[in-house]
Protein backbone atom coordinates (compact mmCIF):
# COMPACT_ATOMS: atom_id res chain seq x y z
CA UNK A 1 0.00 0.00 0.00
CA UNK A 2 1.45 3.37 -1.02
CA UNK A 3 0.87 6.82 0.46
CA UNK A 4 -1.97 7.65 -1.97
CA UNK A 5 -3.85 4.54 -0.83
CA UNK A 6 -3.37 5.55 2.79
CA UNK A 7 -4.71 9.01 2.04
CA UNK A 8 -7.74 7.52 0.29
CA UNK A 9 -8.45 5.49 3.41
CA UNK A 10 -7.95 8.59 5.54
CA UNK A 11 -10.51 10.42 3.41
CA UNK A 12 -12.98 7.62 4.04
CA UNK A 13 -12.37 8.12 7.76
CA UNK A 14 -12.90 11.87 7.29
CA UNK A 15 -16.39 11.25 5.96
CA UNK A 16 -17.41 10.06 9.39
CA UNK A 17 -16.28 13.34 10.96
CA UNK A 18 -18.62 15.56 8.94
CA UNK A 19 -21.80 16.52 10.82
CA UNK A 20 -25.17 15.05 9.96
CA UNK A 21 -27.24 17.01 7.47
CA UNK A 22 -29.73 18.04 10.16
CA UNK A 23 -27.05 20.15 11.87
CA UNK A 24 -25.95 22.10 8.80
CA UNK A 25 -28.59 24.83 8.67
CA UNK A 26 -28.67 28.23 10.32
CA UNK A 27 -25.93 30.62 9.18
CA UNK A 28 -26.22 33.83 11.22
CA UNK A 29 -23.30 35.84 9.89
CA UNK A 30 -23.24 37.73 6.56
CA UNK A 31 -19.44 37.57 6.58
CA UNK A 32 -17.43 34.40 6.07
CA UNK A 33 -14.14 34.05 7.94
CA UNK A 34 -11.29 31.75 6.90
CA UNK A 35 -8.00 31.53 8.79
CA UNK A 36 -4.94 29.61 7.56
CA UNK A 37 -2.17 29.05 10.07
CA UNK A 38 1.19 27.78 8.88
CA UNK A 39 3.54 25.86 11.15
CA UNK A 40 6.92 27.47 11.78
CA UNK A 41 8.42 29.24 8.76
CA UNK A 42 11.07 31.93 8.90
CA UNK A 43 10.89 35.14 6.92
CA UNK A 44 14.30 34.18 5.55
CA UNK A 45 12.71 31.31 3.59
CA UNK A 46 9.56 33.24 2.62
CA UNK A 47 9.28 37.03 2.38
CA UNK A 48 12.95 37.86 1.92
CA UNK A 49 15.07 38.36 -1.19
CA UNK A 50 16.30 34.77 -1.11
CA UNK A 51 13.03 33.28 0.11
CA UNK A 52 10.69 34.54 -2.60
CA UNK A 53 11.50 31.59 -4.87
CA UNK A 54 9.75 29.36 -2.31
CA UNK A 55 6.47 31.33 -2.38
CA UNK A 56 5.67 32.25 -6.00
CA UNK A 57 1.91 32.10 -5.40
CA UNK A 58 1.87 34.06 -2.14
CA UNK A 59 4.23 36.69 -3.51
CA UNK A 60 3.28 36.82 -7.18
CA UNK A 61 -0.46 36.14 -7.12
CA UNK A 62 -1.80 36.99 -3.67
CA UNK A 63 0.40 39.81 -2.36
CA UNK A 64 -0.82 42.29 -5.02
CA UNK A 65 -4.36 41.74 -3.68
CA UNK A 66 -3.51 41.75 0.01
CA UNK A 67 -3.28 43.84 3.10
CA UNK A 68 0.18 42.62 4.12
CA UNK A 69 1.68 43.01 7.59
CA UNK A 70 5.47 42.82 7.43
CA UNK A 71 5.96 42.29 11.16
CA UNK A 72 3.58 39.95 12.94
CA UNK A 73 4.83 39.19 16.44
CA UNK A 74 4.36 36.12 18.63
CA UNK A 75 4.96 37.23 22.23
CA UNK A 76 3.78 33.99 23.77
CA UNK A 77 4.90 30.37 23.99
CA UNK A 78 6.25 29.30 20.60
CA UNK A 79 4.64 25.88 20.61
CA UNK A 80 1.84 24.92 18.25
CA UNK A 81 -1.10 24.50 20.64
CA UNK A 82 -0.23 27.58 22.70
CA UNK A 83 0.32 29.75 19.64
CA UNK A 84 -2.92 28.83 17.90
CA UNK A 85 -4.78 29.13 21.21
CA UNK A 86 -3.41 32.67 21.48
CA UNK A 87 -4.48 33.46 17.92
CA UNK A 88 -8.02 32.17 18.53
CA UNK A 89 -8.51 33.71 21.99
CA UNK A 90 -6.73 37.03 21.59
CA UNK A 91 -4.87 36.29 24.84
CA UNK A 92 -1.38 34.81 25.21
CA UNK A 93 -1.94 31.23 26.35
CA UNK A 94 0.27 29.15 28.64
CA UNK A 95 -1.28 25.70 28.70
CA UNK A 96 -0.07 22.18 27.90
CA UNK A 97 1.95 22.16 24.66
CA UNK A 98 0.27 18.96 23.45
CA UNK A 99 -3.31 20.10 23.71
CA UNK A 100 -4.38 18.17 26.79
CA UNK A 101 -5.95 21.33 28.25
CA UNK A 102 -8.53 23.69 26.83
CA UNK A 103 -7.42 27.27 26.14
CA UNK A 104 -7.95 29.27 29.32
CA UNK A 105 -10.03 31.95 27.61
CA UNK A 106 -12.95 31.81 25.16
CA UNK A 107 -11.94 31.34 21.55
CA UNK A 108 -13.32 33.09 18.49
CA UNK A 109 -15.41 29.95 17.96
CA UNK A 110 -16.95 30.37 21.43
CA UNK A 111 -17.69 34.05 20.79
CA UNK A 112 -19.27 33.34 17.39
CA UNK A 113 -21.45 30.59 18.79
CA UNK A 114 -22.58 32.42 21.92
CA UNK A 115 -23.18 35.85 20.37
CA UNK A 116 -24.50 34.81 16.95
CA UNK A 117 -26.15 31.56 17.93
CA UNK A 118 -24.16 29.50 15.42
CA UNK A 119 -24.44 25.72 15.46
CA UNK A 120 -21.27 23.67 15.96
CA UNK A 121 -21.31 22.75 12.28
CA UNK A 122 -20.99 26.42 11.30
CA UNK A 123 -17.48 26.63 12.80
CA UNK A 124 -14.76 24.23 11.64
CA UNK A 125 -11.11 23.50 12.33
CA UNK A 126 -9.22 21.23 9.89
CA UNK A 127 -5.62 20.62 10.90
CA UNK A 128 -2.54 18.71 9.80
CA UNK A 129 -0.71 19.18 13.08
CA UNK A 130 -0.81 16.36 15.63
CA UNK A 131 -0.28 18.85 18.49
CA UNK A 132 -3.70 20.37 17.78
CA UNK A 133 -6.11 18.12 19.61
CA UNK A 134 -9.86 18.66 19.45
CA UNK A 135 -9.45 21.05 22.38
CA UNK A 136 -8.20 23.71 19.96
CA UNK A 137 -11.68 24.07 18.49
CA UNK A 138 -13.84 23.08 21.44
CA UNK A 139 -17.43 24.05 20.74
CA UNK A 140 -16.99 23.74 16.97
CA UNK A 141 -16.29 20.84 14.64
CA UNK A 142 -12.67 19.63 14.53
CA UNK A 143 -11.12 17.30 11.94
CA UNK A 144 -7.51 16.24 12.62
CA UNK A 145 -6.45 15.16 9.15
CA UNK A 146 -3.15 13.42 9.87
CA UNK A 147 -4.69 11.40 12.67
CA UNK A 148 -7.01 10.00 10.04
CA UNK A 149 -3.99 8.31 8.44
CA UNK A 150 -3.50 6.34 11.63
CA UNK A 151 -7.21 5.68 11.98
CA UNK A 152 -7.34 4.40 8.39
CA UNK A 153 -4.65 1.83 9.14
CA UNK A 154 -6.29 0.97 12.45
CA UNK A 155 -9.53 0.20 10.62
CA UNK A 156 -7.77 -2.34 8.42
CA UNK A 157 -5.86 -3.95 11.26
CA UNK A 158 -8.99 -4.36 13.39
CA UNK A 159 -11.15 -5.53 10.48
CA UNK A 160 -13.44 -2.48 10.38
CA UNK A 161 -12.68 -1.89 6.68
CA UNK A 162 -13.52 -4.08 3.69
CA UNK A 163 -10.08 -3.30 2.26
CA UNK A 164 -7.61 -6.21 2.07
CA UNK A 165 -5.44 -6.62 5.12
CA UNK A 166 -1.95 -5.29 4.71
CA UNK A 167 1.14 -7.45 4.71
CA UNK A 168 2.89 -6.95 8.07
CA UNK A 169 6.22 -5.85 6.55
CA UNK A 170 4.63 -3.46 4.05
CA UNK A 171 2.52 -1.96 6.81
CA UNK A 172 5.55 -1.50 9.03
CA UNK A 173 7.49 0.09 6.18
CA UNK A 174 4.69 2.52 5.30
CA UNK A 175 3.96 3.48 8.91
CA UNK A 176 7.66 4.04 9.52
CA UNK A 177 7.83 6.29 6.47
CA UNK A 178 4.75 8.29 7.48
CA UNK A 179 5.88 8.75 11.06
CA UNK A 180 9.49 9.64 10.23
CA UNK A 181 8.69 11.98 7.38
CA UNK A 182 5.57 13.74 8.60
CA UNK A 183 5.68 13.82 12.38
CA UNK A 184 7.88 15.06 15.19
CA UNK A 185 7.53 11.50 16.52
CA UNK A 186 6.55 12.36 20.09
CA UNK A 187 3.26 12.64 21.93
CA UNK A 188 1.25 10.46 19.53
CA UNK A 189 -1.97 8.70 20.45
CA UNK A 190 -4.06 6.55 18.11
CA UNK A 191 -7.70 7.69 18.01
CA UNK A 192 -10.57 5.26 18.33
CA UNK A 193 -13.19 4.43 15.70
CA UNK A 194 -15.50 7.20 14.57
CA UNK A 195 -19.26 7.40 14.50
CA UNK A 196 -21.05 7.15 11.16
CA UNK A 197 -22.52 10.27 9.62
CA UNK A 198 -25.82 10.70 7.82
CA UNK A 199 -25.72 8.25 4.82
CA UNK A 200 -26.94 10.60 2.07
CA UNK A 201 -24.45 13.34 2.90
CA UNK A 202 -21.72 10.74 3.32
CA UNK A 203 -22.32 9.38 -0.18
CA UNK A 204 -22.33 12.85 -1.72
CA UNK A 205 -19.06 13.68 -0.01
CA UNK A 206 -17.53 10.34 -0.98
CA UNK A 207 -18.43 10.78 -4.64
CA UNK A 208 -16.88 14.24 -4.78
CA UNK A 209 -13.70 13.03 -3.12
CA UNK A 210 -13.47 9.98 -5.37
CA UNK A 211 -13.71 12.21 -8.44
CA UNK A 212 -11.01 14.46 -7.03
CA UNK A 213 -8.69 11.56 -6.27
CA UNK A 214 -8.98 10.28 -9.85
CA UNK A 215 -7.84 13.65 -11.15
CA UNK A 216 -4.30 14.85 -11.86
CA UNK A 217 -3.72 16.30 -8.38
CA UNK A 218 -3.52 13.11 -6.34
CA UNK A 219 -2.54 13.94 -2.80
CA UNK A 220 0.64 12.53 -1.29
CA UNK A 221 1.09 14.63 1.87
CA UNK A 222 -0.72 15.42 5.07
CA UNK A 223 -1.28 19.04 4.05
CA UNK A 224 -2.78 18.00 0.71
CA UNK A 225 -5.15 15.74 2.61
CA UNK A 226 -6.02 18.66 4.87
CA UNK A 227 -6.82 20.87 1.88
CA UNK A 228 -9.01 18.19 0.33
CA UNK A 229 -11.01 17.79 3.54
CA UNK A 230 -11.27 21.57 4.04
CA UNK A 231 -12.39 22.04 0.44
CA UNK A 232 -15.22 19.57 0.83
CA UNK A 233 -16.25 21.19 4.10
CA UNK A 234 -16.51 24.51 2.25
CA UNK A 235 -18.48 22.99 -0.61
CA UNK A 236 -20.86 20.84 1.43
CA UNK A 237 -21.26 22.60 4.77
CA UNK A 238 -20.49 26.27 4.00
CA UNK A 239 -19.38 27.16 7.54
CA UNK A 240 -19.19 30.77 8.70
CA UNK A 241 -15.74 30.21 10.23
CA UNK A 242 -13.07 27.79 9.02
CA UNK A 243 -9.55 27.48 10.37
CA UNK A 244 -7.07 25.39 8.36
CA UNK A 245 -3.61 24.46 9.62
CA UNK A 246 -0.79 23.35 7.30
CA UNK A 247 2.24 21.74 8.93
CA UNK A 248 4.26 19.80 6.35
CA UNK A 249 7.16 22.21 6.94
CA UNK A 250 7.49 20.82 10.48
CA UNK A 251 9.57 18.06 8.93
CA UNK A 252 12.31 20.58 9.72
CA UNK A 253 12.53 18.84 13.10
CA UNK A 254 14.16 15.91 11.30
CA UNK A 255 16.97 18.22 10.15
CA UNK A 256 16.37 17.97 6.37
CA UNK A 257 16.49 21.52 5.02
CA UNK A 258 15.32 20.60 1.52
CA UNK A 259 12.26 18.86 2.96
CA UNK A 260 11.49 21.92 5.08
CA UNK A 261 11.61 24.08 1.93
CA UNK A 262 9.39 21.58 0.13
CA UNK A 263 6.81 21.98 2.91
CA UNK A 264 6.86 25.76 2.46
CA UNK A 265 6.46 25.44 -1.31
CA UNK A 266 3.57 23.04 -0.88
CA UNK A 267 1.84 25.40 1.56
CA UNK A 268 2.33 28.22 -0.94
CA UNK A 269 0.46 26.24 -3.57
CA UNK A 270 -2.26 25.08 -1.20
CA UNK A 271 -2.97 28.59 0.14
CA UNK A 272 -3.45 29.79 -3.43
CA UNK A 273 -5.73 26.86 -4.25
CA UNK A 274 -7.86 27.54 -1.20
CA UNK A 275 -8.18 31.24 -2.07
CA UNK A 276 -9.13 30.33 -5.66
CA UNK A 277 -11.75 27.91 -4.37
CA UNK A 278 -13.25 30.59 -2.13
CA UNK A 279 -13.60 32.88 -5.15
CA UNK A 280 -15.42 30.16 -7.08
CA UNK A 281 -18.03 29.30 -4.45
CA UNK A 282 -21.19 31.48 -4.42
CA UNK A 283 -21.44 31.23 -0.63
CA UNK A 284 -17.98 32.78 -0.24
CA UNK A 285 -17.17 34.95 -3.27
CA UNK A 286 -17.27 38.64 -2.37
CA UNK A 287 -18.14 38.09 1.30
CA UNK A 288 -15.08 36.33 2.70
CA UNK A 289 -11.97 37.45 4.56
CA UNK A 290 -8.97 35.11 4.46
CA UNK A 291 -6.03 35.52 6.83
CA UNK A 292 -2.78 33.60 6.23
CA UNK A 293 -0.31 33.72 9.12
CA UNK A 294 2.65 31.59 10.28
CA UNK A 295 2.51 30.45 13.89
CA UNK A 296 6.12 31.56 14.42
CA UNK A 297 9.47 31.50 12.64
CA UNK A 298 12.31 29.14 13.46
CA UNK A 299 15.52 29.50 15.42
CA UNK A 300 18.43 31.37 13.83
CA UNK A 301 21.16 29.46 12.05
CA UNK A 302 24.14 28.90 14.33
CA UNK A 303 22.00 28.67 17.46
CA UNK A 304 22.51 25.91 20.02
CA UNK A 305 19.09 24.50 19.01
CA UNK A 306 20.32 23.67 15.47
CA UNK A 307 18.69 26.63 13.81
CA UNK A 308 15.84 25.81 11.45
CA UNK A 309 15.29 22.45 13.22
CA UNK A 310 13.35 24.07 16.07
CA UNK A 311 11.40 27.11 17.31
CA UNK A 312 12.53 27.63 20.90
CA UNK A 313 14.75 30.72 21.07
CA UNK A 314 13.66 34.16 22.19
CA UNK A 315 14.88 35.70 18.94
CA UNK A 316 13.48 37.81 16.12
CA UNK A 317 13.83 34.89 13.70
CA UNK A 318 11.53 32.83 15.90
CA UNK A 319 9.08 35.46 17.12
CA UNK A 320 8.57 37.79 14.14
CA UNK A 321 6.92 36.61 10.94
CA UNK A 322 4.30 38.14 8.61
CA UNK A 323 0.56 38.07 7.93
CA UNK A 324 -1.58 38.40 4.81
CA UNK A 325 -5.24 39.50 4.69
CA UNK A 326 -7.29 38.93 1.55
CA UNK A 327 -10.86 39.67 0.61
CA UNK A 328 -13.52 41.70 2.37
CA UNK A 329 -11.39 43.14 5.19
CA UNK A 330 -8.60 44.25 2.84
CA UNK A 331 -10.08 47.58 1.77
CA UNK A 332 -7.18 48.11 -0.61
CA UNK A 333 -3.82 46.40 -1.15
CA UNK A 334 -1.22 47.82 1.20
CA UNK A 335 1.93 46.94 3.11
CA UNK A 336 1.86 47.72 6.84
CA UNK A 337 5.25 47.98 8.53
CA UNK A 338 3.83 48.74 11.97
CA UNK A 339 4.20 45.67 14.22
CA UNK A 340 1.02 43.71 14.91
CA UNK A 341 0.47 40.71 17.18
CA UNK A 342 -1.17 37.33 16.97
CA UNK A 343 -3.61 38.40 19.68
CA UNK A 344 -4.97 41.07 17.31
CA UNK A 345 -6.42 38.45 14.95
CA UNK A 346 -9.37 37.23 17.03
CA UNK A 347 -10.78 40.70 17.86
CA UNK A 348 -10.32 41.77 14.22
CA UNK A 349 -12.21 38.79 12.82
CA UNK A 350 -14.74 39.12 15.62
CA UNK A 351 -15.40 42.75 14.76
CA UNK A 352 -15.89 41.81 11.12
CA UNK A 353 -18.46 39.17 12.13
CA UNK A 354 -20.18 41.55 14.56
CA UNK A 355 -19.07 39.91 17.80
CA UNK A 356 -16.95 41.24 20.66
CA UNK A 357 -14.06 39.17 22.01
CA UNK A 358 -14.48 40.51 25.55
CA UNK A 359 -11.44 38.86 27.11
CA UNK A 360 -9.03 39.59 24.26
CA UNK A 361 -6.09 41.89 24.93
CA UNK A 362 -5.67 42.57 21.21
CA UNK A 363 -6.88 45.40 19.00
CA UNK A 364 -8.36 45.60 15.53
CA UNK A 365 -5.55 45.41 13.01
CA UNK A 366 -4.57 48.73 11.37
CA UNK A 367 -6.11 48.99 7.91
CA UNK A 368 -8.46 46.07 8.59
CA UNK A 369 -11.94 46.98 7.33
CA UNK A 370 -14.57 45.57 9.69
CA UNK A 371 -17.60 46.77 7.72
CA UNK A 372 -18.17 46.52 3.98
Amino acid sequence: MDRRDLLRLALAAALEKIPAAASLAGSASPNKLVLITLAGVRRAETFSARGLENIPRLHGDLLPLALFYENCVNEGVTSHFNTISSILTGVWQHVDDWGRDLPRNPTLINYLRSQLGLAAARTFVVSSNKALTANIGAGGTVILAKQLLIEAVERIILGWSDKPRLDRELLLEELTHVMQQDYERIGWEVPGPSTTMEPKLKQTFLTALANFMRGPENATSGDELTLMVASEVLRRVEPDFLMVNFSDMEIAHSGVYSAYLAGIRRADTLCHRLWSLLQSLPAYAGRTTLIIVPEFGRDPDGSTTNGFFNHRTDSEETRVTWMMVLGQAAAKPAVVSEPVRHVDIAPSLGALAGVKCQQSIGRVLPGFRVRA
